[in-house]
């Protein structure tokens, strides 16, 4: 999925020539969902899932980061009609196999203590992919106690939640089998169209600044997620999205006051601390950047392993050649199949031979 720059690597390159080396080239992911490509899985022969090959995996949190130790009701729905059911186990972990490409929500019931608490998880397809075995998609969900209600308190109204005519949610969920049919047009097309019944419709405003992105259309890529930020000021995965955007077109000043937003939205996230770091290597804040680099690796998923490579340049910025090395070992114990392995491999070597000249 990423790259080092291409060419040798010798001991007198400048620092800021190698971190450019570790993170210039680097993809960013869109849609805002924590992949990975799943290696040996045992997976239980008997669920069928919604057909697909794909894997969501979750984690539970209560209010200061704790595991949920008990079991809670798990529901995974999707647009086209997939409604699986499941129980999490005792640490709060839960895993849906076999799940077709599109946009799901799942819902978890921790009972009478805590309020049901959402999350939605959008699977992109590949038209063509080459690993047949699916990817996997992890999901932090952090619960909220049950407080009573405090008459004539103002709140946000979540158009993505309820208040959306059922016209426009029927064109959203076509849009979403457009999209995984890689008609992105189309689906372009049908999310317009409910939004003109529904303006203020964040699920798909945000939906449709995911198309965009995807055909890079960025000038109206970010038009579509600026207006779910406006109209779901409070919504997590359009502050992400604009976030991962902003990256794109490296305007980074802007692009980390979003990812902050997205932290703050939901700090169990792996995938907005990971992309904030990011952010922040390429500011130069490099204190900041390690803070939520680690943060990304101790939630765990995919972005936590390339989140291993940014700490690497965080530390060759820092002449610390030999955590640089470590971190970019523990990459590769990780992804053990990456496409540069080779170079990597000749990254490591020569770190740890500064680290030995220095030593000696």
């Amino acid at each position: 999925m990423s790259h080092f720059a291409s060419g040798p690597l010798h001991r007198e390159v400048s620092r800021s020539a190698v971190v450019a080396a570790l993170c210039a080239t680097l993809l960013i992911a869109l849609g805002g969902s924590a992949r990975a490509q799943i290696g040996g899985i045992d997976m239980d022969p008997g669920d069928r899932g919604t057909g697909g090959k794909n894997t969501i995996q979750g984690k539970i949190f209560v209010p200061g980061g704790r595991k949920l130790d008990v079991r809670a009701k798990v529901r995974l729905r999707g647009a086209m009609g997939a409604d699986l059911f499941q129980m999490s186990d005792d640490s709060g972990a839960f895993t849906f196999w076999r799940v077709r490409g599109g946009t799901y929500t799942v819902t978890v019931d921790a009972g009478k203590d805590f309020e049901i608490a959402t999350e939605s998880v959008d699977i992109i397809e590949p038209a063509t992919r080459r690993n047949d075995r699916g990817t996997i998609h992890t999901v932090s969900i952090l619960l909220q106690p049950k407080s009573a209600p405090s008459p004539g308190k103002p709140g946000t109204v979540d158009a993505s939640a309820g208040g959306v005519p059922e016209e426009a949610r029927q064109l959203y969920r076509h849009a979403v089998e457009a999209a995984q049919s890689g008609d992105r047009r189309k689906a372009i097309e049908q999310l317009r169209q409910a939004l003109a019944i529904s303006p203020n419709f964040v699920t798909a405003l945000n939906e449709l600044g995911v198309q965009y992105m995807n055909l890079k259309e960025w000038g109206k890529a970010g038009e579509s997620l600026r207006a779910a930020v406006k109209f779901g000021p409070e919504a997590f995965h359009p502050h992400l999205n604009l976030g991962i955007l902003l990256l794109q077109l490296k305007d980074y000043k802007a692009a980390a006051v979003e990812l902050e937003l997205a932290v703050q939205k939901n700090s169990l996230s792996a995938s907005a601390h990971f992309q904030l770091g990011r952010t922040l290597v390429n500011l130069n804040k490099y204190d900041a950047a390690e803070k939520a680099l680690k943060h990304s690796i101790s939630i765990g998923g995919e972005d936590a392993i390339e989140a291993h490579r940014y700490l690497a340049a965080v530390y060759i910025e820092r002449q610390n050649s030999l955590a640089a090395a470590d971190e970019l070992e523990l990459y590769l114990k990780l992804a053990p199949k990456a496409k540069d392995a080779d170079r990597v491999r000749a990254v490591i070597k020569d770190l740890r031979s500064q680290a030995s000249t220095r030593t000696n």
